[in-house]
């Protein structure tokens, strides 16, 4: 399970509207690649064919609601990250998967993960 912490709704509030803001251009949405290891992200992309815009959309989807939790990346990027979980229907399904999406920002929106859900999820503002 995360160790994370649960931010107050009015800073993940404020985090989303940064990405809002943010993603009114698609180009400032940074989908992070991982090499040499398992790629989540990208597998499940491929295996649903999600696109970075539609990615992007559901970004712009995200609220309070949406929202689990705060953690440290010690891995990749380093600092905060938020996590948040979404049930989305990609093209090729015919019933909701809930996802698994971990952002940050710097400078741009990076989504460090965008793959299903492997462990539930707790929404404290839902």
């Amino acid at each position: 399970m995360h160790q994370g912490w649960t931010e107050s709704e009015e800073n993940v509030g404020s985090f989303l509207r940064k990405v809002k803001d943010l993603l009114n251009d698609p180009n400032n949405l940074s989908i992070v690649q991982k090499t040499g290891i398992k790629d989540k992200t990208r597998e499940f992309r491929e295996k649903y064919g999600i696109n970075h815009q539609m990615v992007c959309e559901e970004l712009l989807r995200l609220d309070s609601s949406n929202y689990s939790y705060t953690d440290n990346d010690h891995k990749e990027i380093g600092g905060e990250f938020q996590i948040f979980g979404q049930f989305i229907l990609p093209p090729i399904v015919d019933k909701p998967i809930e996802v698994y999406i971990k952002l940050k920002i710097r400078g741009r929106v990076v989504c460090m993960s965008f793959h299903e859900a492997e462990f539930p999820l707790n929404y404290p503002y839902n």
